[in-house]
């Protein structure tokens, strides 16, 4: 099922299975499409709420070992439910249950909140750990895409892009930092060629794309540790700005749970949250 919020600026459409985007459009510009809109041989997806690991599943929680289907966590395809929605608010919750225990041995609450003002999309994310005998670990991020042109589409840092290479197994190499020395990233086809995907330690109070096609984004992460920067080297008309509480697959990595890198250990529940200012500009 598809649910919708809006306000006099923005019209955004959310899907019930995995809370995730599926349009954001301008009122006031013609209905402009705002967020990627699937095109054939590129990335099939739009958006993916990232939970409860980054990257591939694989990890050991007491001896056993675990494994997802999908990169990226479970959260992406399951059913969520509506528990409060107004004109420009929703919020949307998922329960931790006898299939998920099989593959992540948490009991948890998964809550979602979509909320508009004036041109801005905040998201906020509550997780809720349901069983208070033991600590719930977890990472979560956000891999929502924009449209961005690949010939004209740039991100504004306000500091130097320093990323974590990734190895050619495709994992991120925590040793190494390199300093691309510019502060401006173009996102052709031929730099998503050359790095794949762009991991940086978030250390950025400003981050801003021009999308190439009239529309300034800024991006809003709040104490998110790492963001990824990603589009299809190949296809697509998209960019993909990734805040991660936690980290995808690094060279080295401890498998044990507990021991993975920026991994989140809640109590009781913990909080994030982030968002999106679009601009049109003439």
């Amino acid at each position: 099922m598809i649910e919708t919020i809006k306000n006099n600026s923005l019209e955004v459409k959310i899907s019930t299975i995995g809370a995730l985007l599926t349009s954001i459009k301008d009122l006031n510009n013609n209905n402009e499409e705002l967020l990627y809109q699937i095109e054939e041989n590129s990335w099939p997806f739009q958006d993916v709420q990232i939970f409860p690991l980054i990257g591939k599943g694989e990890y050991i929680y007491k001896n056993k070992k675990y494994e997802f289907p999908l990169r990226h966590g479970f959260i992406r395809n399951s059913y969520f439910e509506v528990v409060k929605k107004d004109e420009d608010e929703i919020t949307l919750s998922f329960t931790s249950n006898e299939e998920t225990y099989k593959i992540y041995p948490f009991l948890f609450t998964f809550l979602i909140t979509f909320s508009l003002n004036e041109y801005t999309l905040n998201v906020k994310t509550k997780i809720i750990n349901n069983d208070k005998s033991k600590d719930l670990y977890c990472a979560y991020g956000s891999h929502t895409g924009l449209k961005a042109s690949s010939k004209n589409g740039k991100i504004s840092f306000d500091k130097d892009i320093k990323i974590n290479p990734l190895t050619k197994n495709g994992l991120i190499d925590l040793n190494i930092e390199e300093n691309l020395r510019i502060k401006e990233l173009s996102l052709t086809k031929d730099t998503f060629k050359k790095y794949d995907t762009l991991v940086l330690r978030n250390r950025y109070s400003s981050i801003t794309l021009d999308n190439g096609f009239n529309y300034l984004v800024k991006y809003n992460f709040l104490n998110a540790p790492y963001l990824a920067v990603w589009s299809n080297s190949n296809k697509g008309e998209f960019i993909c700005v990734e805040p991660w509480w936690g980290i995808s697959n690094y060279t080295n990595e401890l498998i044990n749970i507990k021991d993975i890198n920026e991994i989140n250990v809640i109590k009781n529940e913990k909080e994030f949250s982030y968002s999106f200012s679009f601009v049109y500009k003439n």
